[in-house]
Formats: C-alpha cells, structure tokens, sequence
C-alpha cells in the first residue's frame, strides 16, 4: 500500500496543531487523512472505515485521548483490526505516559515537535501498522483453513476437544470394550439451543470465548477419565463406561443439567445465557450394541425431545421415542 493509500484519522480540538498536522502528512505524502475534533464523530468515522493510523489530542473536552484509545482497540478486537495510536500531549510526566501505554497507546509526540517530528514518526507507524494488520490477515486465512482441515481432522480448533471424528472413533472403543468385558456404553450429549440467536447478537470472537467457557465447565463436571468432545458447533459429548446399564439414569447426571440449564457464561462482552438439552442413550450386550453413527443418531432423537421438554431425555438403545420428537440435522450422512 502506497503512502497516499494510508487511512489517517485525525482528532484534535485545536486548529492551530490541526493545521500543522495536515500540512505535514501533505508533505509526507499522505492523502487519504480524515480530520475531526469530535471524538465520538471520530469512533463512528472508524466504524465505518478503520483507519491504520490514529493521531489524537490527550486532551479534548468530550472524550479524553486514553478513552478514545480503549474504544479505538475494543473495535480493533471486535473486527480483526490493528489500529497504531498516537497521542498529542504538552505532558512529560513518566507515570502519565505508563498509564497510557499501558492502556494500549503506541507513541507519544510533545505538541512543540509536532513540525519536526510528526513525519517520522508517522512513516514508523505505517510500517507497524501494515506489518501487524497483515498478521492479523494470515492468521484469519490460517484459522480459515483450520476449520476446513476439522473435517478430516480430529480436532476442533475453538476448544481444543474432539470433534465429530474422534467422538465416533470414541464410542466405537466404548462399545468394543463392553462387548469384551461387560458393562454399558453410555451416551451423554449436550446441546446448545440457542446458539444461532447468539451468533447473530455476537461476533465470532466472543462465540468463541462462549463455547470455550461451556467446555471447560463440561470439563469439570464429568469424571477424570471421561473425555469431553464436541462433534457439533451447538453440542458436546460424553461416551462413558458404566459396570451396569442401570447406572445410564437421569439422576446419575443431573448436576450436569443443573450447572448448564439457563446458565450464564463470562465473555468478554458480559455475561451470556445458554439453554441446553441433555440426552442419554445406554446400550449393553442384552439390548445390542449399534455401530457409533446408529449411536449418535439415537442420541440426537433424544436431544430433539429434550429441547421440547426442558428435562433430561434418557433412552435404553431398541426403545422407542414419541412420535413427535423430531431428528436434529447431523453431519452423519454416509
């Protein structure tokens, strides 16, 4: 990107600096520089085209400099973005400019250098800013091609579980298990209800950090040695070994259900509900033992019914479900 095609935004109050400003980046090169001495006209201005350098007054009636910076990087977060901030201050004092830094400021430029030393600093800001938001734009294409490698892949890159693969090969060392030594095969699957409503009110990012949160509270309510894994975007599952079919009970997992029903999960946009359904199917020797998809299929039957009842639906495989309770969509198809 050549010099003139750098997005500039320029907030300052002040006419005077306001005009060296401009006549320097002219100088520089520098043609596409949007100015405003209004720091929200200024946010909205980013919203709608961010910009890869912002240059704002510390001080400024409405909004100071360190509140437009949080706002400027809370954005930067939201859309994949790298914003360089550098703020114009007649201050000196070494805390100040710590707390500043700290905040997520990249430099600082006295007001009585602005002619000699604005230049310079802006050629280094377009640097950085064009090296990091490059990174930003591999590391997408990578997260991209991540997701696609998850088909064949046994990974799921959000949480780190199983995905759909290794929930199946899973069940199948399950059931193999209990067809050698006795015992039941026990399948626990939660399903997130209303995940398309949250992924319409927020952005990937923070429907991330919710699915992540879920696994780890998945996490801690199961036994030590079961494995969590999440063969859908909307659910998790459990595939467990059990001495008896007896022990596949609504009771034997209510806490569960308890810790996730109507749960809200920390994100870094607040707090977010979740409604989940919970399905069991146990099979053992006597009732049959049906190859992993016939088992995730069973299991998604009664994940349908629990989202209609609100209540944990548990089903012995060969047993039947009412007539109403409809097939979630699966990417089991043969």
């Amino acid at each position: 990107m050549s010099y003139e095609d750098i997005p500039i935004l320029v907030v300052d109050d002040a006419k005077f600096s306001s005009a060296i400003i401009a006549k320097a980046l002219r100088s520089g090169g520098f043609s596409n520089v949007r100015f405003t001495n209004n720091p929200l006209q200024a946010l909205r201005s980013a919203e709608k085209r961010p910009a890869q350098i912002l240059i704002a007054d510390w001080l400024m009636p409405s909004m100071d400099g360190l509140e437009l910076t949080r706002r400027i990087k809370k954005l930067d977060e939201s859309i994949g973005h790298f914003t360089y901030v550098m703020l114009l201050t007649a201050r000196d004092d070494i805390q100040a400019m710590n707390e500043a830094f700290h905040e997520g400021v990249d430099d600082f430029l006295n007001k009585a250098n602005l002619r000699g030393q604005l230049l310079p600093r802006v050629f280094s800001a377009q640097r950085i800013a064009e090296r990091q938001n490059e990174l930003i734009r591999t590391n997408r294409l990578l997260r991209k091609k991540v997701r696609e490698l998850t088909t064949t892949d046994l990974v799921d890159p959000v949480t780190g579980l199983g995905n759909m693969k290794f929930t199946l090969d899973r069940i199948r060392d399950v059931t193999r298990e209990v067809d050698a030594r006795g015992g039941a095969a026990c399948l626990l699957l939660v399903g997130i209800n209303n995940l398309d409503v949250i992924e319409s009110q927020y952005d990937r990012p923070v429907v991330d950090e919710l699915m992540s949160g879920i696994s780890a509270k998945m996490r801690q309510l199961v036994r030590p040695l079961d494995v969590v894994t999440r063969p859908e975007a909307n659910m998790f599952a459990v595939s467990m070994l059990q001495p008896s079919i007896e022990n596949c009970t609504s009771g034997s997992f209510r806490r569960i259900f308890d810790n996730l029903y109507m749960h809200s999960f920390k994100t870094s946009e607040g707090f977010i509900p979740v409604v989940v359904g919970v399905s069991l199917v146990a099979a053992d020797p006597l009732t049959g033992l049906p190859d992993p998809k016939t088992f995730m299929r069973t299991g998604f039957e009664a994940l349908s019914q629990s989202f209609e009842t609100g209540v944990i639906t548990v089903l012995r495989y060969g047993d039947t479900l009412p007539q109403e309770a409809a097939k979630v969509g699966t990417t089991l198809d043969d």
